[in-house]
């Protein structure tokens, strides 16, 4: 079976953590599993991502999610 994977980043502010806890919550919602997740800095800023896997038939060659 073919497999999805997203790739969501965050900025670790207030504002950025809620924007990515309701994408995170839509995409798990959606059938995505958590695979892993880190963090760093970068430009003087905290930052952190979260990578999740989705298993999908007709995920091979669509980029219809592409904004998700």
């Amino acid at each position: 079976m073919a497999r999805r994977v997203k790739i969501i980043t965050f900025i670790n502010d207030r504002e950025g953590r809620e924007m990515a806890e309701e994408r995170l919550t839509h995409m798990v919602n959606q059938g995505y599993e958590i695979k892993s997740a880190g963090g760093g800095t970068g430009a003087d800023m905290m930052w952190g991502f979260v990578i999740l896997q989705h298993e999908d038939a007709d995920s091979l060659g669509s980029d219809e999610d592409q904004g998700e």
